[in-house]
């Protein structure tokens, strides 16, 4: 493994691995990974109706991902948000689902695996 890590929660030593949902072949999915190999979050959520353009993600800001966006901003990761949607109708106004701008070079650099491809 030759990428940078962070701390996520309890956990240090973190990286990503980073590639497209099956169904979706323009959504990225972003998970975090423990320097023991387990899989800690998946930062993203494929969203069926959202248009995805090159380098965007949906995130997932809430339940067990809340802050998530805050925190991939924090490392960088996020360029911009482009809009925030409640995940759900009885949500909170803080519990959502962030579509962002994704800085690809600073995902790599916390990538272990990085399998992203944009494509219709």
């Amino acid at each position: 493994m030759n990428c940078k890590t962070f701390k996520y929660k309890k956990y240090g030593d973190c990286y990503f691995n980073v590639g497209n949902y099956m169904n979706n072949k323009q959504s990225m999915s972003i998970s975090i990974i423990s320097k023991d190999g387990e899989s800690i979050a998946t930062a993203t959520v494929n969203m069926s109706d959202y248009l995805y353009e090159p380098d965007t993600a949906t995130i997932k800001n809430y339940s067990e991902n809340a802050g998530m966006t805050k925190f991939l901003e924090k490392l960088g990761v996020i360029e911009e948000i482009y809009s925030r949607a409640k995940c759900n109708p009885y949500a909170s106004k803080n519990e959502t689902i962030d579509y962002c701008l994704i800085n690809i070079d600073k995902l790599k650099e916390y990538a272990n695996i990085f399998n992203y491809k944009w494509s219709i």
